[in-house]
């Protein structure tokens, strides 16, 4: 069995926005780069945080690369910006550097995701 994997990092979005991007892609797959796939779960907001299954899906893998929970942490003050923790394992087994790398990954592709989509909104 894999090691689990816990990576956090900060984010440029608050997490109202990121609450709301993902519900909006709830259940939906998005892309991380050209071979690799995000599928989310539903997410389960409470008091500050949201918390919501993913996978990072390898096209050419019958298992995940990675699997686990990512919670976003909010800050007290409006528009604050949050807090991203990956906790969860490598199915495929992948090397704990590697997996952790593709953790880091999903969590900066999240947060870029959802600034994007505010710039989308903006424009």
């Amino acid at each position: 069995m894999s090691k689990a994997i816990r990576i956090e990092s900060d984010s440029t979005v608050d997490l109202a926005r990121a609450t709301a991007w993902l519900s909006r892609h709830r259940g939906q797959s998005v892309e991380l780069d050209e071979a690799r796939q995000i599928e989310l779960g539903v997410p389960v907001a409470g008091a500050g945080a949201v918390l919501v299954a993913v996978t990072v899906q390898d096209g050419d893998s019958a298992a995940p690369q990675l699997g686990g929970v990512v919670r976003a942490i909010g800050n007290r003050g409006v528009g604050q910006v949050m807090r991203l923790v990956f906790e969860g394992r490598s199915p495929a087994h992948l090397e704990q550097d590697a997996a952790r790398s593709v953790a880091v990954e999903l969590l900066g592709a999240i947060s870029r995701l959802v600034d994007d989509e505010i710039e989308d909104e903006v424009a």
